[in-house]
C-alpha cells in the first residue's frame, strides 16, 4: 500500500519530496531530501525545525474533511534509512502541534523546537548530533497510522535524511576503522509489520550533484573547521558492514578498478538481506578516502528498496576526508 488509509480523506494537503512535484511523490530522485523540512543550525545542540506544508489551489478538485487545523508532527532518528513510527529505537515524536490551514493554492510554516536531552548514547534519536527527521500534515479530524510512515509516497509525509561525517566530533562514528576510512552507523527497519521481504540496501557516491542536492548540501560545507569542498576523485571504496546478515548477497561496483557492466553509472555497492516483520536493524557504511584531499567532501546516496522494487528509505551522508 502506497499511501496511509487513515489520511485518505485528504488530498488536498501536501509537502513536497522533490521542489515543485506538487505532493506527487516519486523515487527517481533523492526524495528523502525534502525542500519542506530544514534545520536551523544542522550540528548544534539546540535547534529549529520549520516544516512547510502546502494546500492544493482551487479548482484542483481535491478534497479535505472538517477540520478545525492542521496536525504538524515532527519526528526524529539518528542517521537511518526506513523509519517507522511505532519503534523507538527507529525513530522518536519530537512534537506535536496545530497550525492554520493555508488559503488554497498557498503554504504555511510550522516552527518545532528540536532540543533533545544530553548524555544520551549517539545513536538515540535524540541525541543532539546530526539527525534524520520525517514530518508528517494532515487536517486534524484525521489519524494517522501508528506503525507507517507510507515514505515516500504519501503527500502527507516528507523526510530530510541528511548527515554530515565528521562534524567537528558531531558524527556517529564507528572506530576502529582503518587510515583514510570514514564510517558512519546507520539504521533501518522493515516498514512492513507483518510480513518478512528481501531489501535491497544500495550505496552510490555523487560526485556530480544536481543542483537540488548541491543546495542540500551546501550549508553543511561550513564546518567549525572553515569550509571544505566538494571531491572530484573516486573513493577508493565503500561498503556496508552488515554483522546481522552475514551471508548478504552483495555486488560491488565502488572500487574504480572493479568493473561496472552498467557504463556511465556511477561507483556503487548493494546488497541484498532479508528482514522480518517490522525487524530493525543496525549496520555500518564505510568509505576508503585515502585518495582524496583533506578537505575533499563526498556525497554518497544510500536507499533501501522493498521486494517490490519501490523505495522505503533514504540517506545522503556528506564524507569529509581528513
Amino acid at each position: 500500500m502506497q499511501n496511509d488509509p487513515g489520511l485518505a480523506a485528504d488530498t488536498c494537503i501536501f509537502m513536497e519530496a522533490i521542489p515543485g512535484d506538487g505532493g506527487a511523490h516519486h523515487s527517481t530522485d533523492t526524495w528523502w531530501l525534502s525542500p519542506d523540512i530544514s534545520l536551523s543550525n544542522p550540528s548544534g545542540l539546540s535547534n529549529t525545525a520549520t516544516v512547510r506544508l502546502h494546500r492544493k489551489a482551487a479548482g484542483s478538485g481535491c478534497t479535505t474533511p472538517f477540520a478545525e487545523s492542521v496536525t504538524v508532527e515532527l519526528w526524529a532518528a539518528g542517521p537511518s534509512l526506513a523509519m517507522i513510527p511505532d519503534n523507538n529505537a527507529s525513530s522518536k515524536n519530537v512534537q506535536n502541534i496545530g497550525t492554520s490551514f493555508p488559503a488554497e493554492g498557498a503554504n504555511a510554516t510550522q516552527s518545532l523546537v528540536l532540543n533533545p536531552p544530553l548524555g544520551l548514547d549517539p545513536s538515540n534519536p535524540h541525541h543532539h548530533r546530526d539527525v534524520c527527521l520525517v514530518a508528517r500534515c494532515y487536517p486534524d479530524s484525521l489519524t494517522p497510522s501508528a506503525q507507517n510512515f507510507f515514505a515516500p509516497f504519501d503527500p502527507h509525509v516528507a523526510q530530510h535524511n541528511l548527515c554530515l561525517v565528521p562534524s567537528g566530533g558531531s558524527a556517529i562514528a564507528v572506530p576502529p576503522v582503518p587510515l583514510g576510512t570514514q564510517s558512519s552507523q546507520v539504521a533501518t527497519v522493515n516498514p512492513d509489520p507483518v510480513n518478512s521481504q528481501d531489501v535491497t540496501l544500495r550505496a552510490v557516491v555523487d560526485l556530480k550533484p544536481n543542483r537540488f542536492v548541491q543546495k542540500a548540501v551546501s550549508p553543511r560545507l561550513q564546518t567549525p573547521h572553515g569550509s571544505v569542498r566538494l571531491g572530484t576523485t573516486p573513493p577508493r571504496s565503500f561498503k556496508f558492514v552488515l554483522p546481522d546478515f552475514p551471508n548478504a548477497v552483495v555486488i560491488d561496483h565502488s572500487s574504480p578498478g572493479l568493473p561496472n557492466p552498467i557504463l556511465g553509472h556511477p561507483p556503487s555497492y548493494q546488497a541484498k538481506i532479508k528482514l522480518g516483520a517490522a525487524q530493525f536493524t543496525r549496520f555500518t557504511f564505510t568509505a576508503n578516502l585515502s585518495r582524496a584531499q583533506a578537505g575533499d567532501a563526498y556525497i554518497f546516496h544510500l536507499r533501501q528498496i522493498g521486494s517490490d522494487n519501490r523505495d522505503q528509505g533514504g540517506l545522503t551522508l556528506l564524507m569529509i576526508a581528513v
